[in-house]
């Protein structure tokens, strides 16, 4: 098969920032690297024209499009702010490889299969070999993980276990540092994720220890996955499942306020990893802190997520929705909710892939409830109108009540959907019973509607 590649050559320079009055210093280096990309765009990736790079924290007003000639070849410069994760993505979907300083030149090869895009390939690169290989070993981390994931760890057996398993992981980062000393992941990442032996004594001097890192001031230090993996490492497996306490948390928090950046970074980080453990209480919790703490709560979305939550998690009565249907016809979300016993709201984007494979499958469970008291009412993204039309047409089934937002997509923001598509399920008391998104709503749904 023909070998279709991407090469992609970066040349890096660092160059110093001023400082403005108006800005504190940070404590970390502000520099920023010059990227000059040359590359060709493959005749299996149709959409040519949807080819993006930008800065693992970039905006979007930042991420720059390709716009290749005939033959799909582009050129395109860039500054990135700080080292880590760049990513480079086809539509909705994004591969990441990473940028140092201490690296002039890369070769990157992009294929696609199907417009998807294929497991990234970085040629030459030391950086990036190094990096491949500590996520490696953390996947088989997180894999041994899993495994305890329903086991006391207060039981001596059972930690022992736990601990070698641990103990070993960190006597392989490393011999992977040694390996590539000097390298981004060895000072950023691996020295990062390492415990003491002290702390692998006991679950208890584990569970005291296990966040108290003061690297979580660095704001570089979320440029890559580690800290996300770190929260979750200690929200699912290290700590008490019967523990509420959100203790270990702000304790976090604080150590992050040192560094403006690093605080916003943390918080967002913060409510992606509670909000997909579906722990409530510690949602709550967050939500009490960021009221509690209005100078310490600086990312601005997270506390608007936060407080969206607050009115639309899971046992909070539904917000009503009006807007209107195909037809032009005003639709009213609790219309629905008062006339049902269930009212499954479905929130997504008609171009979404995961929208488009995940609706379809919603159309048996409706057929088999829809007659004892099922319905389900549809909120499509502001989109183009002849593409909602041709969603609902392939996608959707008769008998649902299909609405478009308005340009301000204001529902998104009442139910607070930070994923689409995003499932809100409503009692006929206007109770939010349950929050699910694409992977499980369908085994969801169907564990709330077996009574009827």
């Amino acid at each position: 098969m023909k070998n279709l590649l991407l090469f992609v050559l970066i040349a890096i320079g660092p160059i110093a920032l001023s400082q403005t009055k108006s800005k504190p210093k940070s404590k970390t280096a502000d520099t920023k690297f010059n990227i000059q990309i040359q590359g060709i765009v493959l005749d299996n990736c149709s959409k040519k024209s949807d080819i993006a790079f930008g800065e693992f924290h970039g905006s979007d007003a930042e991420v720059q499009k390709m716009k290749p000639n005939a033959k799909g070849e582009f050129t395109a410069s860039y500054w990135i702010r700080e080292p880590g994760l760049f990513f480079y993505r086809v539509g909705s979907v994004a591969q990441y490889f990473l940028v140092s300083p201490k690296e002039k030149m890369y070769k990157i090869g992009l294929s696609c299969n199907k417009n998807e895009l294929e497991p990234l390939q970085v040629f030459s690169s030391t950086e990036n070999k190094a990096y491949q290989e500590f996520m490696s070993l953390r996947k088989g981390l997180t894999a041994d993980f899993e495994n305890y994931y329903n086991k006391n760890l207060k039981d001596t057996i059972i930690f022992k276990e736990f601990s070698a398993k641990l103990h070993d992981y960190q006597k392989k980062s490393a011999v992977l540092a040694k390996k590539y000393t000097n390298s981004y992941v060895a000072n950023r990442l691996v020295s990062a994720d390492q415990v003491s032996e002290v702390d692998l004594s006991s679950i208890q001097k584990l569970r005291e220890s296990y966040l108290k890192r003061q690297v979580f001031a660095d704001q570089k230090f979320y440029n890559t996955t580690l800290p996300s993996l770190l929260l979750d490492n200690y929200l699912n497996v290290i700590m008490d499942k019967d523990d509420s306490s959100f203790t270990a948390f702000e304790w976090v928090l604080n150590v992050a306020s040192k560094n403006t950046t690093a605080s916003q970074r943390l918080q967002d980080v913060l409510y992606e990893t509670i909000n997909k453990s579906k722990r409530k209480d510690l949602m709550r919790s967050y939500i009490y802190w960021a009221k509690a703490h209005p100078d310490r709560m600086v990312n601005e979305m997270t506390k608007f997520k936060l407080d969206g939550l607050s009115k639309s998690m899971v046992d909070a009565q539904f917000i009503n929705i009006t807007l209107k249907d195909t037809l032009g016809n005003t639709r009213e979300l609790k219309d629905a909710v008062t006339t049902s016993k269930y009212t499954l709201v479905a929130i997504y984007n008609p171009d979404c892939s995961h929208c488009i494979e995940t609706l379809p499958k919603l159309i048996p469970i409706w057929e088999k409830y829809q007659s004892k008291g099922l319905k389900i009412y549809t909120v499509a993204a502001k989109n183009d109108n002849t593409l909602w039309l041709n969603f609902i047409k392939k996608h959707t089934a008769p008998g649902w009540t299909n609405v478009m937002e308005d340009q301000t997509n204001s529902s998104f923001g009442k139910y607070s959907i930070t994923s689409l598509p995003s499932f809100v399920l409503i009692d006929t008391q206007g109770k939010i019973v349950s929050r699910m998104i694409a992977s499980e709503v369908v085994t969801e749904l169907q564990k709330w509607l077996a009574p009827l």
